[in-house]
């Protein structure tokens, strides 16, 4: 069984990983929209891969786990 410390470091690392997770799609989208107002396809390429990864990250936190686990 775990002892008082281990859960805390668990649970801080379940939530800087959730944390993390939710921001990288967002900031995705607003370098996405950062490269279509300014017109540069850098802007728009680094928008687009940051928020695909974001997008896998949070499918893969441990929030969507217990939302697919009620399916």
């Amino acid at each position: 069984m775990p002892d008082p410390f281990e859960r805390a470091e668990r649970a801080i690392s379940v939530l800087f990983r959730l944390g993390i997770a939710a921001i990288l799609p967002v900031w995705g989208i607003v370098m996405l929209a950062l490269g279509i107002e300014h017109g540069s396809g850098w802007w728009i390429a680094t928008g687009v891969v940051v928020g695909a990864v974001g997008v896998l990250m949070l499918a893969g936190s441990p929030l969507a786990d217990l939302i697919m686990r009620d399916r």
